[in-house]
């Protein structure tokens, strides 16, 4: 049996899709979270079936990327069960979808999902009668539940051995059909309740910009202090991991192999059990980021602040639902750049994979902590200014991108319910992040160790010269490039290799530079070129893994030149800012002269042609270019004579950057009426 779980943004489909297949499909509380199909084989009670799950649509004329993926599953019809998903607080709305599945003739059955929520709201639904009235299977249940889960089974398996039967038949007697062609309050009328319409305290707090934005503010901050600084859990937390595994397993082991006789093993296991325990010791403080996103994802904070923080992506040519991409990137750049298939257009989902490079992923972490706690007294705070940077940075780019790539901007979002976080899908979402990390170390990152180790320790004629030598195979090659690095301060052809190893993994920069110098990095930075290093860190090109995510999404082709463009303007930051940290005030000068040239040569040259009436003064039409919201807008004084023309030699007029707007003076509304009009283009 073939089923498909079709419904409405954030009503809760995966969620159900998890619960009945046992799978791991990313689920939070706000709008977007599927964005691609998944399949799954799930057991009914006995009945084997495949379940997809499908992103949210609210209606079959699709509207944004991802939802064309749901309505392209519903159309083909390659199903023997659709089964509509609604929540039970927004059941209205979401009996229009439910009407178009059942009118394609195909089997399909109703489960409302978020019971437990409709009745604390003093709710109800009437199960039988509903489904009495729409003439389809309907079954209410909390998914987070075990008893309903197992109920929904049963439930499934009745209706898809029913539906099976009438694979290509209507799913709803011809009597019945004509009860859809009314409303949704008639359909509803005496079977559905929806309780208080009064929003709730949380409601009301966490879309009021004034609670919302500053409490976001303060979690962010308080994550980043109990993860970073010093005393706090999550360095007491690395530090005991680190000793654990470098300190402890890696020199016992390497005692041993000493013991034995066998140099170069010992060398081998003192190297990699560093390398791999100076990763792995980071844990800790990434759980803490992921913890600290699951619960914003689960309360609904994420979808509030999405929906308050769109006024300003839109100042940078983005839309509020950006913001989930952004958070995302936090974690993993890669399962961020997923995301943006639920961004309206392909244009907007370009430029924000474009800057989500910008924004400090979990592996990265490790990079900036190996660096700053080499050379600042006070982690925390660099910590926090990379982060930070990271930011500034991904907006600037907006701002540049949004010219490079034009593209209109809708924003329509699925506000989600504020809750309290449920802690079994918090710590599960949680478990499954920690695992992830540790699959990637100890795959991907052991294996780019070991052969590391391997063409460091042994020259092109395989004798072993230890991985210090400048006579190892891959200290020859890097040789050929270390040179991009000079200009940053950096002179020393492992630091070059560890930024080389970043592309694999950036995980692999921190287990390089540990296999390399250990906790003695002022043999390869001074401070100056320590802040140029983590910047050219911060803006480089991503993982392979993001690389190759982009790429499904843009093209090979668009995802390799934004790798290689990010990487160049990694170079040029990294340079700019060691030459600041070092010629200092002769730099800064150099810098300010040149950037209004800069500006001015990128202003943008957009004049339009304006022809004033000649009839009477009263009648004239008044035009003003003037930047939105910093001008008094007052009416023009009348004057004698005939208006201006313009000057004999045929000089132009510069309309003054900004929003191109029309000011008309209207003298049937007094002195004072200005309408200010909007002008295409």
């Amino acid at each position: 049996m073939r089923l498909i779980l079709v419904g409405n943004p954030n009503c809760g489909k995966s969620t159900l899709y998890n619960a009945l297949t046992g799978a791991h499909a990313k689920t939070g509380n706000w709008h977007g979270v599927t964005v691609g199909e998944s399949a799954h084989r799930a057991d009914l009670n006995g009945l084997s079936a495949e379940i997809r799950d499908l992103p949210g649509v609210y209606s079959l004329r699709s509207y944004s990327m991802e939802e064309k993926v749901a309505c392209r599953a519903i159309e083909e019809g390659e199903y023997d069960l659709a089964v509509c998903i609604a929540d039970a607080l927004t059941l209205p709305r979401s009996l229009s979808l439910v009407r178009e599945v059942v009118r394609r003739g195909r089997p399909a059955a109703l489960v409302v999902t978020m019971r437990d929520l409709l009745e604390k709201r003093g709710g109800s639904l009437d199960v039988q009668g509903l489904s009495a009235r729409l003439g389809i299977p309907v079954f209410a249940l909390s998914a987070h539940r075990r008893a309903d889960i197992v109920r929904l089974r049963a439930f499934l398996r009745d209706t898809a051995e029913r539906g099976g039967a009438m694979a290509g038949t209507a799913g709803i007697p011809a009597g019945r059909m004509g009860a859809w062609d009314r409303s949704a309050a008639a359909l509803l009328e005496g079977v559905y309740l929806p309780g208080r319409k009064n929003s709730a305290l949380a409601d009301r707090l966490f879309y009021d910009p004034k609670f919302a934005l500053p409490l976001f503010a303060f979690i962010l901050l308080a994550v980043f202090f109990l993860a970073f600084a010093e005393g706090m859990p999550g360095i007491l937390c690395k530090d005991a991991l680190e000793g654990l595994l470098a300190d402890g397993a890696g020199g016992r082991l390497a005692a041993m192999a000493e013991g034995a006789d066998a140099p170069v093993a010992a060398d081998f296991l003192r190297s990699f059990f560093g390398s791999v325990g100076m990763i792995l010791s980071f844990l800790p403080q990434i759980v803490l980021l992921e913890f600290a996103l699951a619960m914003l994802e689960e309360s609904g904070l994420l979808s509030a602040v999405a929906f308050l923080t769109d006024g300003i992506f839109r100042r940078a040519g983005l839309t509020g639902r950006a913001a989930f991409s952004l958070l995302m990137g936090f974690g993993c750049t890669a399962a961020a750049i997923l995301t943006t298939r639920g961004l309206e257009n392909k244009p907007l989902q370009r430029r924000v994979i474009a800057i989500l490079s910008y924004i400090s992923c979990g592996a990265k972490m490790p990079v900036y902590l190996t660096v700053a706690s080499a050379f600042f007294p006070h982690p925390f705070a660099a910590v926090v200014a990379l982060y930070a940077a990271g930011v500034l940075f991904a907006f600037a780019a907006a701002l540049l991108l949004r010219r490079l790539i034009p593209g209109e901007e809708e924003f329509v979002l699925e506000l989600a319910h504020p809750q309290r976080p449920r802690l079994r899908p918090v710590l599960r979402s949680l478990l499954f992040s920690a695992k992830q990390f540790i699959i990637k170390v100890a795959t991907v990152v052991t294996a780019f160790l070991i052969a590391l180790w391997f063409f460091l320790s042994f020259n092109f004629t395989l004798h072993y010269v230890g991985a210090d030598s400048g006579e190892s195979m891959l200290a020859l090659a890097c040789r050929a490039f270390s040179f991009l690095f000079y200009p940053m301060g950096v002179t020393q052809w492992q630091v070059a290799l560890a930024a080389l190893s970043g592309i694999v993994a950036k995980e692999s920069v921190a287990g390089t530079l540990a296999l390399f110098y250990g906790e003695q990095l002022s043999a390869a930075f001074t401070p100056a070129s320590a802040v140029a290093f983590l910047i050219f860190i911060l803006t480089c090109s991503p993982c392979v893994s993001a690389v190759a995510a982009a790429a499904r999404e843009v093209g090979a082709r668009r995802a390799l030149g934004m790798a290689a463009a990010q990487t160049g303007i990694a170079f040029l930051l990294s340079y700019l800012v060691y030459g600041l940290l070092c010629a200092g005030a002769l730099a800064a000068s150099l810098l300010a002269l040149a950037l209004p040239v800069l500006l001015f040569c990128l202003r943008k040259r957009d004049h339009e042609k304006i022809r004033r009436s000649k009839k009477s003064k009263s009648e004239r039409v008044h035009r003003r270019d003037i930047r939105a919201r910093l001008v008094c807008l007052r009416a023009p004084a009348a004057r004698a004579g005939r208006p201006r023309q313009r000057r004999a030699h045929g000089k132009k007029r510069h309309a003054r950057r900004g929003r191109r707007s029309r000011l008309l003076y209207d003298p049937a509304r007094g002195s004072g009426a200005l309408l200010r009009h909007r002008l295409s283009g």
